[in-house]
């Protein structure tokens, strides 16, 4: 048991709760759902949301909104919640020190990943999960940037690693490293190489195969061209890398990309990449973590062990054409 001093408006409430209790409402916050939590708690739905009868009944406030896909946080739901996880995670700390033990890093994590991003960390992050945390279980997303940020916010994601854009003010951004985009060509008989730089306004007037307007990167590409006051001659919009690649390597078009994306085809000598001097492209890759939800210790120390991997990457060239942010 332990005492919560919980202020709401003018009133100051004092309150008694067991561990448990606030526990399973941690769990339902987490997956905004009573009857998920109870199916992963082992326990019947009407006894759990007997429980959270008796914390709103014993704050005085209402922690949960129903509806009709599960249930939501109130802003003081949101609050217990993250205070309750802190005070249990210093619970299970405090234990540990006690009984000699560490706890391993354990439970299941969903992870979130950009398409472009999924296809150089994916594979090693799994192995390096395996390696690192055993009893862990990650499970691993792929989508764009619309599809990330809803996950976060409906608890379907822990963490996400996109691209910086327009972010939910329910979403904290980290960044990791900034990435140089390309402007990527077939082999021709032009004498051009992947060391030979190409200026942004000739860049943008070739023929380009980009993704559609929705797009984190064509977003940026349009921006760039608006400033420029060109008009791009987009010969295709797709939103499947591998197809764009593709389509590239037949000479169909050109496009702009960071250079993991196509560094086993530059490799291959199928490609070119070329910089793009004047105004070089960028963008920010970011760790992205709800705010709405109580963060665990296994996504606040899998996000610090996330990030290294990345950097790693980053330093063992493995992640060509990227720097660490400061």
């Amino acid at each position: 048991m332990f005492q919560m001093h919980c202020q709401h408006g003018r009133y100051t409430i004092w309150a008694y709760m067991d561990f448990k209790k606030l526990r399973n409402f941690v769990r339902i916050v987490e997956l905004n759902s009573i009857t998920a939590a109870a199916d992963q708690l082992n326990i019947a739905q009407p006894a759990l949301s007997r429980q959270v009868k008796a914390l709103e009944d014993e704050l005085k406030v209402p922690l949960l909104l129903r509806h009709g896909r599960g249930v939501m946080p109130t802003q003081e739901g949101i609050q217990l919640a993250k205070r309750a996880k802190i005070i249990l995670d210093d619970v299970d700390a405090l234990t540990n020190e006690f009984s000699g033990e560490h706890q391993a890093l354990s439970g299941t994590l969903t992870l979130g990943l950009a398409p472009a991003v999924a296809g150089v960390l994916a594979t090693h992050l799994i192995e390096q999960t395996f390696l690192e945390f055993p009893k862990v279980k990650l499970r691993i997303n792929s989508g764009f940037s619309g599809h990330i940020h809803d996950w976060l916010l409906r608890g379907k994601a822990d963490l996400a690693i996109s691209y910086k854009g327009k972010i939910s003010s329910s979403i904290r951004i980290q960044p990791i490293i900034q990435e140089q985009l390309f402007y990527i060509q077939a082999p021709k008989d032009d004498g051009f190489e992947n060391d030979t730089p190409i200026q942004i306004e000739n860049a943008l007037n070739q023929p380009l195969i980009l993704p559609n307007a929705e797009h984190v990167l064509r977003k940026q590409v349009n921006a760039i061209a608006q400033a420029a006051k060109i008009d791009l001659n987009v010969v295709l919009e797709v939103n499947i890398l591998p197809t764009i690649v593709a389509f590239v390597e037949r000479g169909l078009g050109n496009t702009i990309l960071p250079l993991v994306s196509v560094i086993n085809q530059v490799q291959a000598g199928l490609l070119i990449a070329r910089p793009i001097s004047q105004c070089p492209l960028n963008r920010t890759l970011v760790l992205l973590t709800p705010t709405n939800h109580p963060a665990s210790r296994l996504s606040t120390e899998f996000s610090e062990f996330l990030i290294s991997e990345i950097h790693h990457l980053v330093a063992s060239g493995e992640w060509p054409g990227t720097e660490v942010t400061a």
